[in-house]
């Protein structure tokens, strides 16, 4: 047992004044293992068990450093010239400058909970070799400590030594201990503080152990494990708000996640890996698990590019700046800034190094793109700041947003354009070090520096630099300043353009969309042809009645026949649907107008053509009965050149008005023209006269000098004319263009279909990532218990054997799990294929499979299942990973369609031609969608990703194989099913074709990958 060397309520104290909060206290921990030479810290939250984990993998102590350092309040180990050595350095590691201050980290911990379980084991000399240190162990009941009347010496710390090894003896061993404490001093303590105690310990005695070596990151156990672990049960009430924050404040950071994050500085020029990595993970019991300080999360070196503006440099030992400004991304320039209130004296704050970002609010006043300006704009809602870092190593509370310790928002307020600056939209940081700056020191508390004349200089140089910074860059009184508005109102002026662009681009997108989809659902339901077929049908009825001996016969013959080609060509015209020029077009409707383009086409050259010469046929056979062939000729003839002159009247004016205003354009080009060499005409006469005037006592030097003056005043007065005539040249240019087939508009088009699909793929780019992310998640997390379950059931095995019902249930739970290991080994990564082996696949494991993955769902839904057998005798070789998902993707979807459709709802398996299907009588596929089955994010799924058919062709494809939609290739629908809303008449089901190789004949033999 051990005793602290002070009275328990001063420690108590202590602890509640000296530390604000949890994140503060946490951070002070941070720095406590980087003290230790930590490599990583990791903070877990096990929410659902109201624990907190802190581990690192540093030194750690032996059972002597931890009684004389870490259990003794006030020790100054981390003082210069203290009483006691510093930790040892390990192999491998620079010196380190000391972060936490002494005394603070034993109390910050006491912070995070009213019960502490301190395990420590001391890192070997040599990493490679075991370790053979004892596992140090201690029990800290902090409401003990707050308790009225008892002293530190009426204490009893519980400490014990133990192997590499831990269990639930040793919890309950110092839970024990603590027990018999409390039973020693229950005539001093009330019944409510022994009751939490006890219930604290009971709490702590229900965490098991070995959690710890479950749990990935640093370990303490086994023959390779070392540093420092705290478990914390439970934890301070106030750790949920913390983490979670205000939930109706979306988008904010929480007050942890703003104090903790950035823990090390990652904005440095060039900046590499940080020396110690530091994680908060949020646990719950079903598994999930968020790390809260993801790296991603804070700024990096990558995020500068993305800023509008960038300044970096250095201040120097009076306060002078001197460094690089770039504004909006341009080649940066060296600026100098002095500091002239230290009037040349050297200061006490010493020398240290900026470098920030700046990013317009406004997405019209910056240079970044929509997207990158929305995803930056995100984060600096969050964390935006001018961050403070000291050997690498943040110090709070410097860079949150309620801190604006240089007044920077302040100042906007008074006068934006004066000051330019907004603490909102800058990030960066302040780089100092313990060697140069050693007057800037911390407080006791962690809330900033000391307020001293070194403090109170490092933040008047700072204030005038951001000043000054507006003054020389940002105001219109200075060159800078003009080059910045004039860039500015640029980029707004394009967004406004923009802006109307794509309000344009988006009514005629949508109104195009919108008439391509009532186009196509009619094209869907034969109505066209319907239309078309009804047109000929009525001429032939009508053509019938004509009576042979009427004198208007054959003017009847021929009006029905003109009539009906009217008819046909204004249902052309219905069908014809225009396409808006200069309008790009996103994927989804640029598929559906090649769906559209296709059905049009068959509309006019077959149906609609076919009809027409039917329809003339068929007058032309009713006229020949009524007139001769000359007479007949001739009204023809008649009627062609009346017709024709009617539709080149119509023509002729449509030219007239392109000619029109052609011969203006080229009357305004030519004046514009004629006035511009005039102007400069004038202009260099003038100029003569200026040489003439010259007066008969000018030099030699004079003529010469009046000379070069003149001829660059020429060369300005020419390019000035020629910029006047630039839109007039690109006119031109995009004419010529045009006649060479390829206008304006089509270059337009062109750039915006590209924009769109850029667009569109850096979402899909995004959620892959996202996707990716998680999986990587989940395979590290698999990895770090398959050894360990492994070898449990291995260990199971034995007894299984002697006892046939734990045989059962061990076969069970190894089968369960080495499919699940089986499954999984398709999210890591790309090199596992390497290690896969083909096997011989046939029809009726597939089959097999399938039942047994959805044999409930079948039965649920009542679906019906039917396996053919020339797909059960069906065998091919190939990996089981690359074609059990195909079918598996291929049948949920199957399934989901058929759920609310009328029975019998039937899957079915077959082939046909070599090829497996797989065909339900489901509401099939539509036209227009056959194409866009396989795109990456189409899905008419509710909620649906469109993700799966587009692997799994891809998957097939990598093999050699191919998936392909059969059109009208399903099962026919139940009779019920024609009733249904939306639809029209009998229909099939979806059919898909899994297609071999060429080289596979028809029994699926002899495929390879």
């Amino acid at each position: 047992m051990a005793n602290f060397r002070t009275s328990a309520r001063t420690v108590d104290m202590l602890g509640r004044q000296q530390i604000a909060g949890i994140p503060t206290a946490i951070n002070e921990l941070f720095k406590n293992s980087y003290d230790a030479y930590a490599k990583t810290v990791v903070v877990d939250w096990l929410k659902d068990r109201n624990a907190l984990i802190l581990r690192d993998d540093g030194v750690g102590m032996s059972e002597r450093d931890f009684l004389d350092r870490w259990l003794t309040i006030g020790t100054d180990s981390k003082a210069a010239g203290g009483r006691l050595s510093p930790p040892p350095i390990p192999q491998g590691f620079t010196v380190r400058p000391v972060m936490g201050e002494k005394g603070i980290g034993r109390l910050a911990i006491a912070a995070l909970g009213p019960q502490t379980l301190v395990l420590t084991r001391q890192r070997p000399q040599n990493a490679s070799e075991d370790n053979a240190a004892p596992i140090i162990a201690a029990l800290l009941p902090w409401t003990l400590f707050s308790a009225p009347g008892v002293t530190l010496e009426d204490i009893d710390v519980p400490v014990l030594s133990v192997d590499g090894t831990l269990n639930r003896s040793v919890i309950e061993r110092l839970a024990g201990e603590v027990r018999a404490n409390l039973l020693r001093l229950s005539n001093r303590l009330d019944d409510l503080t022994i009751a939490t105690i006890r219930d604290h310990l009971t709490r702590l005695e229900q965490i098991d152990p070995r959690l710890l070596e479950r749990l990935p990151g640093p370990h303490i156990t086994g023959s390779a494990g070392y540093g420092t672990a705290f478990v914390v049960t439970p934890v301070d009430e106030s750790l949920p708000g913390e983490v979670e924050g205000d939930r109706t404040k979306k988008g904010r950071a929480t007050n942890l996640f703003k104090l903790l994050a950035g823990f090390s500085n990652t904005m440095t020029t060039g900046s590499r890996e940080p020396e110690m990595q530091t994680s908060f993970v949020v646990r719950t019991d079903d598994g999930l698990a968020t790390d809260i300080l993801d790296d991603d999360e804070f700024f990096n070196e990558s995020d500068f590019a993305r800023a509008d503006h960038e300044f970096s440099g250095t201040f120097d030992e009076y306060g002078t700046f001197h460094g690089a400004v770039s504004i909006y991304k341009a080649q940066p320039v060296q600026h100098v800034i002095p500091w002239r209130a230290g009037k040349g004296a050297p200061t006490q704050c010493g020398p240290f190094k900026i470098r920030f970002g700046y990013v317009h609010h406004k997405p019209s006043q910056s240079s970044l793109t929509p997207q990158e300006h929305a995803e930056i704009s995100l984060k600096l809602q969050k964390i935006a700041g001018l961050y403070v870092y000291k050997d690498g190593i943040r110090i709070l509370p410097y860079g949150q947003s309620d801190v604006d310790y240089l007044q920077i928002e302040e100042r906007r307020t008074r006068n934006l354009g004066y000051y330019f600056f907004s603490y909102r939209q800058m990030f960066g940081a302040i780089e100092l070090s313990s060697k140069v700056n050693p007057a800037l020191q911390e407080k006791a508390g962690r809330e900033g520096f000391r307020e001293n004349i070194a403090f109170k200089q490092m933040k008047a140089i700072l204030e005038n630099f951001m000043m000054q910074l507006a003054a020389d860059f940002f105001r219109g009184s200075s060159q800078r300043g003009q080059e910045f508005l004039a860039k500015r109102d640029e980029l707004e002026r394009t967004e406004q353009v923009r802006r109307a662009r794509a309000e344009t681009a988006d009514a005629e997108r949508n109104r195009l969309r919108n008439r391509l989809q009532l186009v196509i659902g009619e094209f869907s339901e034969s109505r066209p042809v319907a239309l078309v077929e009804r047109t000929v049908a009525r001429v032939e009825r009508e053509l019938s009645v004509i009576s042979d001996t009427a004198p208007d016969a054959l003017e009847a013959t021929l009006e029905l026949e003109e009539g009906a080609r009217r008819d046909l060509e204004s249902l052309i015209s219905r069908y014809t649907v225009p396409k808006p020029v200069g309008i790009g077009l996103d994927r989804e409707t640029s598929r559906d107008w090649a769906v559209y383009e296709r059905l049009r086409d068959e509309l006019v050259s077959n149906v609609v053509t076919t009809a027409t010469n039917k329809i003339s046929s068929m007058a032309a056979v009713r006229a020949g009965h009524l007139v001769s062939i000359t007479e007949l000729r001739e009204r023809l003839q008649e009627d062609f050149e009346e017709s024709a002159r009617r539709e080149f009247d119509d023509w002729s004016r449509d030219i007239q008005e392109i000619r029109t205003r052609s011969e203006q354009v080229a009357l305004d080009i030519s004046n514009r023209v004629r006035s511009a060499v005039q102007s400069a005409s004038d202009f260099a006469r003038g100029m003569t006269r200026r040489i003439t005037d010259l007066p008969a006592s000018a030099t030699e030097d004079d003529l010469f000098r009046l000379r070069r003056q003149l001829m660059e005043e020429l060369e300005k007065e020419l390019q000035r004319q020629k910029d006047s005539l630039e839109p007039v040249r690109r006119f031109l240019g995009g004419f010529e263009h045009m006649s060479r087939g390829f206008g304006l508009e089509e270059q337009l088009e062109a750039v915006e279909e590209e924009v769109i699909a850029l667009r569109e793929q850096v979402d899909t780019d995004l959620e892959l990532t996202q996707l990716g992310r998680a999986v990587e998640l989940i395979n590290h997390e698999f990895s770090s218990s398959i050894k360990t379950v492994r070898r449990n059931l291995r260990a199971l095995r034995p007894w299984g054997q002697r006892n046939e019902k734990l045989g059962s249930i061990e076969r069970e739970l190894a089968t369960a799990f080495e499919h699940l290991d089986n499954y999984l080994t398709l999210f890591t990564p790309l090199q596992r294929r390497l290690y896969r082996k083909p096997a011989n696949i046939r029809g009726a494991q597939v089959a097999q499979f399938i039942r047994d993955l959805f044999g409930d769902r079948l039965r649920r839904h009542d679906v019906d299942l039917q396996v053919s057998p020339l797909f059960e005798s069906y065998s091919f070789v190939g990996y089981p990973s690359t074609f059990y998902p195909v079918f598996v993707n291929l049948v949920d979807n199957a399934i989901f369609w058929l759920s609310d459709r009328p029975v019998p709802r039937v899957v079915q398996l077959g082939q046909r031609n070599g090829s497996l299907i797989v065909a339900d009588n489901g509401p099939g596929i539509s036209l227009r969608d056959h194409d866009a089955i396989f795109e990456h994010g189409f899905s008419r799924k509710p909620g649906g990703r469109g993700l799966g058919l587009k692997i799994s062709k891809d998957v097939l494809q990598r093999s050699g194989w191919s998936l392909t939609v059969v059109p009208e290739g399903g099962l026919p629908w139940p009779a019920d099913a024609a009733s249904m809303a939306g639809s029209d008449g009998q229909g099939v089901g979806a059919c898909f074709s899994i297609n071999p190789p060429s080289g596979v004949d028809e029994k699926g033999l002899g495929g390879t990958e």
